[in-house]
């Protein structure tokens, strides 16, 4: 069985992936961006996938994976 962080690595990373799945599909259903309802749905899957990014890149962290050339924006490496 895998450590428990590797399974919330994974478990972030498929919602992470999910959420970037359906504002794909947003984007191959959309005909018009006029409306503010169409406007706001995106609002919200924008902030879904960040959410689901900041959890993802929180599993990661705990899990104590780094890529040094990718952290390169956090001051403390």
């Amino acid at each position: 069985m895998a450590d428990e962080t590797i399974i919330a690595v994974r478990d972030a990373a498929a919602a992470y992936a999910s959420a970037v799945r359906e504002t794909q599909r947003y984007f191959e259903r959309l005909e018009d961006n006029d409306d503010p309802g169409i406007q706001a749905e995106y609002a919200f899957l924008a902030e879904q996938e960040k959410a689901a990014l900041e959890a993802r890149t929180d599993a990661v962290i705990a899990a104590g994976f780094e890529v040094p050339s990718i952290d390169e924006s956090d001051p403390d490496h």
